[in-house]
């Protein structure tokens, strides 16, 4: 029996826009992003040549387009990317039934007991150039004795890396890296931690006041510095690919609906169904995606990423809103939907407080919530709600 595992993480690069170049090669070579074409739209992805000209997901088309004037913005499509992601886990399952998806573009294999006698690094190259030749899909992999090591490695070369990561070159490969490129170290934290001198994954490893550490990363403080020192789950879950993947409702209008108010009197209710569900899995969501189906049959989808996961009405309703807005036409709609995924069990989340949060603030928060809850259920619609902060 092996003394250690050896755990491979296999990460598609550029995802989605890997996937709009593979179905047309003229986007090749070129600056390209995902997402709505328009100065307000928000880029999903970027792949590697806009990156080069400081363009980055989640930033504004406005502002990519001033860093990067030739960039080409592509709208997202949803239905390819899942066929992609299927026709990546069908390769990866190919060579072990011990693959554990973590999320649509990326996957964890336990290779242990199936390399008979090959080389790591030989089948993560036969892997990477079957997915790169026969499917277009360019990945960097990682790996080590453990998924969290794997994980790291698989970011530390991209695109097309491949990388090992053993526990004895922690303390030289890992160490010193900025503390924002740990896995699971979420951005609002990183600015705490660098207040009491945590600046690189070092520091976090060899930290000595794990009480205070313990403010910023809760009852995650000590498994946060294990992994500093290599030390992590080396357990991987083919089960997980059969956990929920999303929570939705859609209701189809036989007698179409007309009015504006009307349609975001349904999408309310929708909405409450579906946080109704969630509420019963115990589940979070950090993707919402409103479906319209108008009169004449055509269908139009958007999809909101939120910072973090969420089961809050209210943060979905907003979405909601904001999202329909941008999908309606002045047409009757025959269908309407609304969906979470990247889904989490709450159980595993924690929430982050910063310093500049205290019990106080939050008590009000949630004391204003229970008042607009109160309210609206009195009048039975959603007379009130949050308004959104300023940026």
């Amino acid at each position: 029996m092996k003394k250690y595992r050896i755990i491979f993480h296999i990460d598609l690069n550029a995802f989605f826009a890997s996937c709009e170049e593979a179905v047309n090669p003229n986007l090749k070579n070129k600056p390209i992003g995902i997402g709505k074409n328009s100065d307000r739209g928000i880029l999903t992805t970027a792949n590697y040549v806009a990156r080069k000209y400081g363009v980055t997901s989640a930033m504004n088309v406005y502002e990519a387009k001033k860093r990067c004037p030739q960039l080409l913005v592509v709208p997202p499509n949803f239905a390819l990317y899942q066929e992609k992601s299927e026709q990546f886990f069908t390769v990866l399952r190919s060579y072990t039934d011990m693959v554990e998806p973590a999320s649509i573009d990326e996957g964890y294999l336990d290779m242990t007991d199936v390399l008979e006698g090959k080389h790591p690094l030989d089948v993560a190259k036969e892997i990477q150039d079957r997915l790169n030749n026969d499917y277009d899909l360019p990945v960097s992999i990682g790996i080590a004795p453990n998924r969290f090591l794997a994980k790291m490695a698989s970011d530390m070369k991209k695109p097309l890396g491949i990388t090992v990561l053993r526990k004895r070159d922690v303390q030289e490969k890992l160490w010193p890296l900025p503390i924002e490129a740990m896995y699971g170290i979420g951005k609002k934290t990183v600015p705490n931690l660098k207040l009491i001198g945590i600046n690189t994954i070092g520091d976090l490893a060899t930290f000595k006041d794990i009480q205070r550490l313990g403010k910023f990363l809760g009852n995650q403080a000590v498994g946060f510095k294990d992994k500093a020192w290599g030390n992590a789950s080396s357990v991987v879950d083919p089960s997980k690919a059969e956990e929920v993947q999303s929570v939705g409702n859609s209701k189809t209008f036989e007698g179409f609906l007309h009015d504006y108010d009307a349609m975001l009197k349904a999408l309310s209710a929708l909405t409450e169904s579906v946080v109704r569900r969630l509420d019963k899995k115990e589940l979070s969501a950090k993707s919402l995606a409103v479906q319209v189906r108008f009169n004449d049959f055509t269908n139009r989808s958007k999809h909101y990423s939120f910072e973090q996961h969420t089961g809050d009405f209210d943060e979905f309703m907003e979405a909601v809103e904001y999202l329909f807005e941008s999908l309606y036409e002045d047409k009757a709609v025959h269908l309407l939907g609304v969906s979470t995924s990247n889904l989490e069990k709450r159980e595993v989340l924690f929430r982050q407080l910063s310093i500049f949060e205290a019990k106080e603030p939050l008590e009000k928060q949630e004391h204003i919530d229970k008042l607009l809850k109160s309210i609206n259920q009195n009048y039975d619609k959603a007379l009130l709600k949050k308004g959104i902060k300023n940026k």
